[in-house]
């Protein structure tokens, strides 16, 4: 009788299979090539949803609660849910999907304040703010998310402002540019104190806390100015990053970049580029094998084979483009072909500007921009309006054509876009 119930037991353990949630389609096409039958798979974004304002409906959060894994892959509603999510299902393991893939920044398009964007892509800081602050202790806080921090380290510079500037952050910016660059940092660990005048540091973050802080001594009430390597929001939990003694929040009173300004950061779209999919079939393979050890076999014929389906897409899209010359240019509303353009030496030329349609003088300029680089048609998802792109086509006579990178068949999908491309060029 023991041992019906231990092969019983064994059978449940063997054809068990693991729920996994994630982001997209596209993700859930990678899990299911690599867990086949051990794994049942539900995305949060479904078909013609903009993942950048979705919120979860009821009976998506079940699927939250029974789930072993979610794979995040960095888009925006993430930001908002994951944490809620954690919460919903304190045993689910979160696997970041983008494990190991270097991040693009989002393109923007280059007449929007030319010149301010390519002074912000030359800093060697991503963010910057004002504080004006009382003699006292405050602690500066950096959080893991999903059980990691976003970086190991931080350089951070603190100077005191010795003068009254109506923008004080550009008048320290060469001066933190040049300490950045040439000056070596003061080393601080987990609650360490940080002095404020002309003091230049990298935090190290202890990654036995969920929480490393380090204390902000201010000899003396002032203006100061804090110039981060990397945005602190990105180390921000439930808490604000920054607070005096009290508990109380303490908020900048000028920023850079302003909120209005800094409107996508690092672009998300990663599954686009074979070879960053190949990064990915590994990271699921790695989770899978971790929570279902006695299936590793399977996992590793299902991901070799998912490997060189890759392989067999990355040679198609190169054979379509391979009359094209470098750097071919192709004009899209949102541009969610970042990666997909850097992997086949392709420039995409987005519309939107900062997130939004251009208005009327923007949306000339794009049109002569359009007829300078003779683009012969422009591609829009179904997830965003196609007004001004419609606008731009009508002017020129040419192709609005609807192409969008959240099709749950990856390969067909980045293939018919390259057919696409290469048929407009």
């Amino acid at each position: 009788m023991k041992f019906i119930i231990a092969i019983f037991l064994l059978l449940n353990i063997v054809y068990a299979q693991t729920n996994v949630v994630v982001s997209i389609l596209p993700q859930q096409t990678f899990v299911e090539k690599i867990g086949g039958d051990k794994v049942k798979v539900s995305a949060m974004v479904k078909p013609g949803s903009d993942p950048h304002t979705y919120e979860p409906k009821p009976s998506q959060m079940k699927d939250i609660s029974n789930a072993n894994i979610y794979f995040p892959i960095g888009l925006e509603f993430e930001k908002t849910w994951l944490d809620k999510f954690a919460t919903q299902n304190k045993n689910m393991k979160f696997v970041e999907m983008t494990k190991g893939i270097e991040l693009l920044e989002m393109a923007k398009h280059n007449h929007h304040h030319e010149e301010e964007q390519n002074k912000s892509e030359e800093l060697p800081f991503e963010w910057a703010g004002v504080f004006d602050l009382k003699k006292g202790t405050y602690n500066w806080s950096f959080s893991k998310t999903q059980g990691n921090y976003a970086e190991t380290t931080m350089k951070m510079f603190i100077i005191k402002a010795d003068n009254n500037s109506a923008n004080l952050i550009e008048s320290y910016t060469k001066t933190a540019k040049d300490i950045f660059e040439k000056d070596k940092t003061s080393t601080a660990n987990n609650n360490d104190s940080l002095e404020t005048t002309n003091s230049f540091y990298e935090l190290n973050f202890d990654d036995k806390k969920d929480i490393s802080t380090f204390k902000i001594e201010v000899k003396e009430d002032g203006k100061y100015i804090f110039f981060t390597q990397h945005q602190p929001t990105e180390f921000e939990g439930e808490e604000h990053f920054f607070k005096d003694l009290a508990s109380n929040d303490v908020e900048a009173i000028e920023s850079f970049p302003k909120e209005d300004e800094h409107h996508h950061g690092k672009d998300p779209h990663t599954w686009t580029s074979p070879d960053n999919v190949k990064i990915m079939a590994k990271n699921i393979y790695d989770a899978l094998v971790e929570v279902d050890s006695i299936n590793k076999d399977y996992y590793k014929t299902n991901y070799d084979k998912f490997i060189e389906e890759i392989n067999q897409t990355d040679k198609k899209i190169k054979t379509i483009l391979s009359d094209l010359p470098k750097d071919s240019k192709f004009m899209v509303f949102h541009p969610s072909w970042g990666y997909f353009a850097k992997e086949y030496g392709l420039v995409q030329l987005p519309i939107e500007v900062e997130g939004k349609e251009p208005k009327p003088k923007m949306l000339q300029k794009i049109i002569e921009e359009a007829k300078e680089q003779n683009v012969k048609a422009i591609f829009t998802q179904s997830e965003f309006s196609d007004k001004s792109a419609k606008t731009i086509a009508n002017e020129l006579k040419i192709k609005v054509i609807k192409e969008t990178p959240l099709a749950k068949d990856w390969s067909e999908n980045l293939i018919k876009m390259a057919n696409a491309i290469a048929n407009h060029n």
